[in-house]
């Protein structure tokens, strides 16, 4: 194979990968889900988990504002393409959730009683 022809191989190999989405490293499956359905269910989770007091009110508001946050920015990237999202925005939000529900189980798990 001549040279420019590996070269155009080369550059074509590192546009096409350049163009494919950055999906987390443990890409999870979720199911037919739909991000609003996930959100939903976090909420919910959220609200339960302070009702019975696995979550204290600091963290409560914390979670409770990272998800605000979230769903602030999935309306946003919506209004910037009629009411959808691009698959890198899909991406990048499921990821969210999916360390939003990471940090809210952790939170549940490690109710300890801290000595300060």
């Amino acid at each position: 194979m001549n040279r420019f022809r590996m070269i155009v191989l080369a550059g074509s190999a590192a546009a096409l990968l350049g163009s494919v989405p950055a999906a987390p490293v443990f890409a999870q499956d979720h199911g037919n889900w739909t991000l609003r359905q996930r959100e939903d269910w976090l909420h919910d989770r959220i609200q339960r988990s302070r009702d019975d007091g696995s979550l204290d009110r600091v963290e409560f508001d914390r979670v409770k504002h990272d998800l605000g946050d979230l769903k602030h920015d999935e309306d946003r990237m919506r209004d910037h393409h009629d009411g959808q999202l691009t698959d890198n925005e899909t991406t990048e939000l499921e990821a969210r959730l999916d360390n939003l529900a990471a940090k809210i189980h952790w939170l549940r798990e490690d109710n300890f009683q801290k000595p300060w």
